[in-house]
């Protein structure tokens, strides 16, 4: 029974290893409404968040505007902005207190300057995480990081936090899965 979920366990790090995130550029320019956000967040994250129902919902958007950590809809759409912080917080609570996720935002946009910036250095920082964890599952060499600016070791941090709390996830998700 073990030799199934290794093979799954090794796809599932092989994917992980390779994982990309759409950096700001990629995010859909036209502006979507709820529906389609919250397809297109399943479609960018389901892979990596295997076996986590209900990633993201109209009323977690709807307490998240509420709540300050993004920005209000115009006219019931949602643009980039919108987009990047949501893949952000979908992510970060897997860690972290919705309180502290509206700090490390606050905190890493502003040390980038921009918003743009800062999601896009999320995605790099994310990325090397995985692949680093995809490694160590993998057995293989493990990639070594350029060392991490002082402004920036909360996401690093968090990053590998990150990897390693889904990495070691699946494998819980997997073992289950198989004794079923």
């Amino acid at each position: 029974m073990q030799e199934p979920m290794e093979t799954q366990l090794k796809e599932w790090a092989q994917y992980v290893g390779h994982f990309q995130l759409p950096r700001w550029e990629q995010l859909p320019e036209l502006e979507l409404y709820m529906d389609q956000v919250i397809v297109l967040m399943e479609k960018i994250l389901s892979g990596l968040l295997y076996g986590k129902k209900n990633l993201l919902t109209p009323a977690m958007v709807n307490n998240y505007v509420k709540l300050g950590l993004i920005p209000k809809p115009i006219k019931k759409k949602y643009g980039r902005r919108h987009l990047a912080y949501l893949v952000v917080i979908t992510l970060l609570k897997e860690l972290f207190a919705i309180g502290e996720i509206k700090a490390a935002i606050q905190m890493q946009t502003q040390r980038e300057g921009s918003g743009q910036a800062a999601y896009d250095l999320f995605c790099a920082e994310i990325e090397f995480a995985l692949a680093a964890a995809s490694a160590e599952m993998l057995g293989e060499n493990q990639p070594s990081p350029a060392p991490a600016q002082p402004g920036n070791r909360l996401l690093r941090m968090a990053a590998w936090a990150f990897a390693c709390r889904t990495a070691a996830n699946q494998e819980v998700v997997l073992h289950r899965e198989n004794q079923e």
